[in-house]
């Protein structure tokens, strides 16, 4: 089919990348849940929230786009004009800097240890060696370089930069993975389950 805009592709990743980490949280926040009658809430509750979630980025983007029209930038922060406009870049770019650290922190988790399996001849022995700190700190800083770099290099294709996160990391996480485990793991569906399944799959 013929999509009705040529963004119409770009917008598909970028709403998968709009609720990524709600999609990877889902799990973990439903088990943290103390109680068992609480757990068996979750779900409604989870789909109240997602749906007043989604409807205030809607709402934010109609009243953005009334407000600057087709003048609107990807970053919306580099569509304001004025002096004002300049206390809210800053005051956004302190927010981002401060909150990076926690946002990578369980990236950091994953991508430390492998790097230092990569970059470091393991002595043979039943114990494995172990990060240090100052190692650590090594491989944090090397991968926000690195970082910093691809975004010096992106900063004019941002859109389709969220755009590509999102179809491949977020559409599989939200669409294919999701229903090929339960599958896996529920032997006991029915086979329209299972065909409903891979069918969700299949179209992510």
């Amino acid at each position: 089919l013929k999509p009705a805009t040529p963004l119409w592709f770009p917008i598909i990743g970028t709403s998968f990348f709009m609720m990524e980490g709600s999609i990877a949280l889902i799990v973990p926040l439903q088990q943290a849940v103390y109680r068992p009658e609480d757990q068996a809430k979750f779900p409604d509750l989870y789909r109240t929230c997602a749906f007043y979630i989604v409807l205030c980025y809607i709402s934010f983007s109609l009243v953005t786009c009334a407000a600057f029209g087709s003048h609107i930038k990807t970053a919306l922060t580099a569509s304001l004009t004025g002096p004002l406009a300049t206390i809210v870049q800053l005051a956004y770019s302190i927010a981002v800097i401060l909150t990076f650290p926690l946002q990578a922190f369980p990236a950091m988790e994953v991508a430390i240890p492998l790097l230092f399996r990569m970059t470091t001849t393991a002595p043979s022995g039943p114990v494995a060696p172990t990060v240090t700190p100052l190692q650590r700190n090594l491989y944090a800083t090397a991968i926000v370089v690195a970082l910093g770099l691809v975004a010096m290099v992106s900063i004019n294709y941002l859109g389709n930069i969220v755009s590509l996160v999102g179809s491949f990391f977020g559409i599989p996480l939200g669409l294919v993975f999701p229903p090929l485990i339960h599958n896996q793991l529920v032997k006991d569906s029915t086979p329209a389950t299972k065909l409903k399944n891979y069918c969700v799959a299949l179209i992510g």
